[in-house]
């Protein structure tokens, strides 16, 4: 078992929410149809899967640059539970049982939290 935690200030978005070049870079198609879904709390939302992403990465031990952001995928069920999914080289690299997300804001931060069972 292994866990990695993150925390954004969300205010550090304002100036990218509308950059397509980091959304790009960053996030999926789904994740940035997820983000745009949310009018009044894009902010919150788009601050809360960066965190999950940096979470899930310190929960492996490894840092930004080690793998492309985009290839863990934070997608929402019918509940608005948030999961990760794993994609190319970062899915061939880690072996795992579960991974467990959870993400909250409030006021000027969004955290994230990520155990993975090995």
């Amino acid at each position: 078992m292994s866990n990695g935690i993150d925390i954004v200030y969300i205010k550090r978005f304002e100036n990218l929410i509308n950059n397509e070049n980091f959304l790009n870079k960053c996030f999926t198609t789904n994740e940035i149809q997820y983000i745009n879904s949310k009018n009044i709390h894009k902010l919150e939302t788009i601050a809360g899967i960066y965190a999950s992403k940096e979470a899930f990465l310190k929960s492996i031990k490894k840092g930004i640059n080690d793998y492309s952001v985009k290839d863990i995928e934070i997608l929402h069920n019918k509940n608005s539970d948030p999961y990760i999914i794993l994609h190319n080289e970062i899915k061939k690299d880690i072996e795992y049982t579960s991974i467990s997300l959870s993400i909250s804001h409030d006021n000027d931060y969004a955290i994230a939290s990520v155990i993975i069972l090995f």
